[in-house]
């Protein structure tokens, strides 16, 4: 089984967020699952291969060619990419030629995804995993960790969206919403089992 995580490449102003990310990636790899992420060495995407790592899970980063990260980490010349330094035996990297093509590829390569907090990149992967479900491009369970209510403005909006007739309730049923990193893997577990 392997699942795709969206998250952040800075750590927020919440210490809970990379807390959260370490506890989810560990637990996911407690769980047997092969954890597929953005491949990056900072913000929460750090803490999550950190908490992969601690649980010995396989993990698989996956990331565009060239790009140097965010514009103060490139001024910065900080390493973004992930390129297992520290030897880890269960870790594989990707490159892609672009980010178009690394959101396809962890879109193909995963039986599910889950968002943590982040930003806009989070944002424009997680709704493409979610129109996937929506156009029969696939059937695939989408979890958000709602850490400390950061998701609940968008959760407000799928809301909304189903209130206006813009989606039914059939388009949003793989839709999976916990504040806890271990009930949330459980249910993409569960639905994964079943279907």
């Amino acid at each position: 089984m392997k699942i795709a995580v969206y998250l952040g490449s800075k750590p927020g102003n919440d210490p809970a967020f990379a807390e959260k990310a370490r506890e989810t990636g560990r637990y996911l790899a407690e769980r047997g699952v092969e954890v597929i992420y953005g491949g990056a060495s900072v913000g929460t995407m750090k803490a999550l291969a950190e908490g992969v790592v601690e649980g010995g899970g396989k993990l698989t980063g996956v990331f565009p060619k060239g790009f140097k990260g965010r514009r103060d980490v490139a001024a910065a010349g900080i390493e973004v990419r992930n390129l297992n330094p520290g030897g880890y035996p269960r870790y594989e990297f990707i490159e892609t030629d672009d980010f178009d093509v690394r959101i396809r590829t962890m879109e193909r390569m995963s039986d599910a995804c889950i968002i943590l907090p982040g930003s806009t990149g989070t944002m424009h992967e997680f709704f493409s995993y979610c129109e996937g479900n929506v156009i029969g491009e696939y059937r695939k369970p989408v979890g958000i960790l709602n850490v400390n209510g950061y998701y609940d403005p968008l959760i407000e909006f799928f809301n909304r969206m189903k209130e206006c007739k813009f989606i039914g309730e059939k388009e949003i049923d793989c839709l999976t919403v916990s504040p806890s990193p271990r009930e949330l893997v459980d249910a993409i577990i569960g639905y994964l089992t079943i279907s």
